[in-house]
């Protein structure tokens, strides 16, 4: 007689609602591949940096044989000039 008085203690539903916003999802994705892309980006410009460097060095070392045939080759071709200007007799060989 004991359960007659005293019924059964209701099991409550405790479920959460879930709510799935479609907008969100794919925002949260795009944010999630740019994070992704600029890391990458930013390893990328580093690279483009290094070599962008890499090469302006190369261009401000100079090139110590090409510039003293340079200077020698303006110093015949003046030489050259100066003899033909002035009807000058010169032997090549």
């Amino acid at each position: 007689m004991g359960s007659f008085f005293n019924p059964p203690k209701l099991r409550k539903y405790d479920m959460k609602p879930r709510y799935y916003n479609e907008e969100k999802e794919r925002i949260d994705e795009l944010k999630r591949r740019v994070g992704e892309e600029a890391a990458e980006g930013e390893e990328r410009s580093e690279r483009i940096k290094e070599a962008f460097e890499r090469r302006r060095s190369r261009r401000k070392k100079p090139n110590k044989l090409l510039s003293g045939s340079r200077i020698l080759i303006y110093v015949l071709l003046v030489v050259l000039l100066v003899m033909l200007v002035s009807n000058t007799k010169f032997l090549l060989f």
